[in-house]
């Protein structure tokens, strides 16, 4: 078996069948080789996994990856095993997905900036687990987070607008939380034949309105926050 297929399938498992309750982001801040060599985190399937490739030495990349995957467990830490064990299960006995969750998860997981995303990517993972949005959509959900300055997206998430004005688009244009969309011009003959000028143009303007993946990722990470 490869190395990217002991990891998926220990990451798997770790989803499924771990108790989470110790693994917290501040295990991730003050990470270091001792905590991997001894103690919690080896015996945590997917971390004694990549440990264990890793034999003699541990990379720096390998660090900051295991940063990400251990912020993203720490947030599943009040998912019940029960639950989460099901919906996961949901998706690996599907054929509608060829790819299972675990694998999937790592390749976004290693998509994201930062641990900070991966731990955002979490949250959104867990209003899977609790039935508050489908797979397809948490997908959707983690390609705009992967990829976003976590300050814009806690902003977006604080915010409960729904349409802004072209000055307040800003940073997240193209971000896939709002889309823009320009309304119809509409002429029509003026009213008032005092008036200097003959026609009314209406229409033209400008907003962006939240997209329905927006949507979404604010409702299930409002309450995570």
């Amino acid at each position: 078996m490869n190395g990217i297929k002991k990891i998926s399938n220990s990451f798997g498992q770790t989803l499924k069948d771990s108790n989470l309750q110790n693994v917290s982001i501040g295990i991730a801040e003050t990470l270091s080789d001792s905590m991997l060599e001894d103690g919690l985190l080896k015996d945590i399937p997917v971390i004694g996994t990549i440990v264990g490739l890793g034999k003699t030495s541990i990379k720096i990349t390998d660090l900051l990856f295991l940063k990400k995957v251990i912020s993203f467990l720490s947030e599943l830490e009040n998912v019940s095993i029960k639950d989460r064990k099901k919906m996961i299960d949901k998706i690996d006995s599907s054929e509608k997905f060829r790819i299972k969750v675990g694998e999937k998860l790592l390749y976004i997981i290693d998509k994201c900036d930062d641990h900070e995303n991966a731990q955002y990517v979490s949250k959104l993972f867990a209003g899977y687990l609790e039935r508050e949005i489908d797979y397809p959509d948490f997908l959707r959900g983690a390609k705009v987070i992967e990829r976003i300055y976590i300050g814009d997206l806690v902003d977006f998430i604080k915010d409960d607008r729904t349409v802004l004005e072209p000055n307040e688009i800003g940073d997240y244009e193209g971000t896939g939380l709002y889309e823009t969309y320009t309304e119809e011009v509409s002429v029509r003959d003026q009213d008032d034949w005092k008036a200097s000028d003959k026609y009314i143009v209406e229409g033209g303007e400008t907003r962006a309105y939240i997209t329905d993946i927006g949507d979404k990722i604010r409702k299930v990470l409002k309450k995570r926050l």
